[in-house]
């Protein structure tokens, strides 16, 4: 049974596994407002995300690394 009266859930019995990750307070926010506005769980509303996205593109997008890797500088030996 859902947590929250009213929203969708996955049919009893549907396998699952569990997806941690940190974000920014913002992102979290936009996510479960996005969820609410759908009248889904936060957890529904991802899988049904990512399902959306492999469907359009037929896989996920990559995305840029968050800051880009230092040059390693020559090392000559002494």
């Amino acid at each position: 049974m859902s947590a929250m009266k009213a929203r969708v859930r996955r049919p009893d019995g549907a396998p699952t596994v569990l997806l941690q990750g940190r974000v920014s307070p913002e992102a979290r926010s936009e996510v479960q407002a996005a969820a609410a506005q759908s009248g889904v769980s936060v957890a529904y509303y991802l899988d049904a995300l990512i399902a959306q996205i492999v469907d359009e593109r037929g896989t996920l997008p990559t995305v840029p690394r968050p800051r880009p890797q230092q040059e390693e500088l020559p090392i000559t030996d002494l």
